[in-house]
């Protein structure tokens, strides 16, 4: 083969090579997608209840499309979803449960700080990632700091108030003041979005923490509307 034609093959054959890569990749994600949506539908049945066979059938979804698409931040983050759906109706305080619960937890968290790697800017992400945490270790620094990267990123996002809210209520007992002054703060500016604190009331009744919200809602003219409301009456009254 001469060096013109030499000249002419190996561009060819670069490019070649490049499409193929390209085609491989694009199918590898179309596949990924068709895998996690299918998670997706099984976790929104709306049948109620997730059975067992069908929680794992999505996390079995969800991982295919985290294999096929490792640098989808949301798969990693659906994952972690899947796996704390795991624990609904577990009593998370059981010492025959415990080595269990926390395996999830452990899952879960390298899930969320795999999907914080490929996406510093959900701050949704930021706030699982706390909670998770949070279970495992109380209200450390290292939460904290979580809390503090989601508020960066997300400062007006109800979820991330409610996320904050709620790992103080879980935590009362044993709250520093900083996460004092914090779960103040976040209640403040929660009771800022009218008809949707009644999420906060629905949270603190789940985990049987209204006395604690209630008592804090007594007190400051920026609670007059909440105080006002049909659900202070409804929860509180």
């Amino acid at each position: 083969m001469t060096k013109l034609n030499m000249v002419k093959v190996v561009p060819a054959v670069t490019l070649t090579m490049v499409v193929l890569v390209i085609v491989y990749m694009s199918m590898q994600s179309m596949r990924a997608n068709a895998w996690y949506f299918n998670a997706l539908n099984i976790v929104q049945e709306p049948d109620g209840a997730l059975s067992g066979s069908r929680l794992q059938a999505a996390e079995n979804a969800i991982t295919l499309a985290t294999n096929m698409d490792p640098e989808h931040p949301h798969y990693w983050h659906f994952l972690a979803h899947i796996k704390m759906l795991g624990l609904t109706g577990i009593d998370t305080t059981s010492s025959e449960q415990a080595e269990h619960i926390q395996q999830v937890y452990k899952q879960a968290e390298q899930a969320l700080v795999k999907s914080v790697e490929l996406r510093q800017t959900w701050a949704l992400t930021w706030i699982s990632l706390a909670q998770v945490v949070s279970y495992q270790e109380g209200p450390t620094e290292r939460v904290y700091n979580y809390i503090q990267q989601a508020k960066k990123v997300g400062p007006y996002k109800l979820d991330v108030h409610l996320g904050i809210i709620q790992i103080a209520l879980m935590h009362w007992n044993e709250l520093p003041p900083t996460y004092k002054a914090l779960y103040v703060n976040e209640l403040k500016l929660a009771s800022k979005y009218g008809y949707k604190f009644y999420d906060v009331f629905s949270m603190a009744g789940q985990m049987n923490r209204l006395p604690i919200v209630c008592l804090s809602l007594q007190f400051g003219s920026h609670y007059e509307a909440v105080r006002g409301s049909w659900m202070f009456n409804k929860y509180c009254g």
